[in-house]
């Protein structure tokens, strides 16, 4: 189905429709923990699907994506937004490597065929959009789980690219302003789990061969000082540029900062329109 990109702004008051747009709390199970989201549904026919977005916020949060997920929604999209553990009331302790784990499941949750039909999901078209440290939890999502339609990222924050290049003092700076809204074991631990996922080879870069084919969109911020394009989207786009795929895969920059405050509409018309190109293409 095609998505209505000019409702992003615009209200159905006038539109009779079997099924009124509903917000659903969700609570996923994740390893013991619960985690808290919700499901944005558009109404339409009692029984009809839509493709689902998974929105993966930044680190710790505070730049809202719900504005984002409104939007989406009144184009024709089910959007689920959920908090990571140890992060916004969600149980357990936050780590990086864990967000990425909770990102994986709530996909697969989206994915399974009850709930699919319960939450009005077309099981063919889930995509990840991600914001900040949110887009480097989508990319790696998005590495695991072949059957994910795309991903579309806003400034992805690359988080090993600070120790990888011998600068840990901003990602420790990072984490410690922070630390107050979120539950973790400690400061330490989250340090450490840095490490992990280094070594792990998380990098956003480093991510070319498992994405290389896969349907993709990088939006930078051309004033952005914290998630800075050229160090944390064009070294992989540089790649991706290189190689011949039949994906479709995008790069566009917005004059903004890190946290896209002046241009929320437009991006969200970005992001709508790029969905709606993947899901014309075979």
């Amino acid at each position: 189905m095609a998505l209505v990109i000019d409702k992003i702004v615009e209200d159905s008051l006038n539109c009779k429709q079997e099924r009124p747009a509903s917000l659903e709390s969700l609570v996923f199970s994740i390893d013991g923990y619960q985690v808290y989201g919700t499901a944005l549904i558009p109404g339409g026919e009692k029984e009809q699907v839509y493709p689902c977005v998974i929105l993966c916020h930044g680190f710790p949060g505070f730049a809202s994506t719900f504005d984002i997920a409104q939007n989406l929604r009144r184009t024709g999209l089910v959007v689920i937004s959920f908090s990571y553990r140890g992060n916004w009331g969600s149980q357990g302790n936050y780590t990086f490597s864990g967000a990425i784990d909770d990102a994986v499941r709530v996909a697969e949750w989206a994915h399974d065929e009850k709930n699919a039909v319960r939450y009005h999901i077309d099981r063919n078209n889930i995509f990840f959009v991600g914001h900040s440290m949110g887009g480097f939890v989508s990319i790696n999502a998005t590495r695991r789980l072949p059957w994910v339609r795309g991903t579309a990222v806003m400034s992805p924050y690359d988080l090993p690219y600070w120790p990888q290049h011998g600068l840990a003092a901003p990602m420790r700076e990072l984490i410690d302003s922070s630390l107050y809204v979120l539950h973790v074991e400690s400061p330490e631990a989250l340090y450490e789990d840095v490490e992990h996922c280094c070594r792990q080879k998380y990098g956003i870069w480093q991510a070319f061969e498992d994405i290389k084919d896969r349907n993709l969109y990088f939006i930078g911020a051309s004033e952005d000082d914290v998630a800075p394009a050229k160090t944390m989207i064009e070294p992989l786009w540089t790649q991706l540029e290189n190689h011949e795929t039949a994906a479709i895969q995008n790069y566009d920059t917005l004059p903004t900062e890190h946290a896209y405050d002046n241009v929320r509409l437009t991006t969200s018309r970005m992001i709508a329109q790029w969905i709606d190109k993947v899901l014309e293409h075979k």
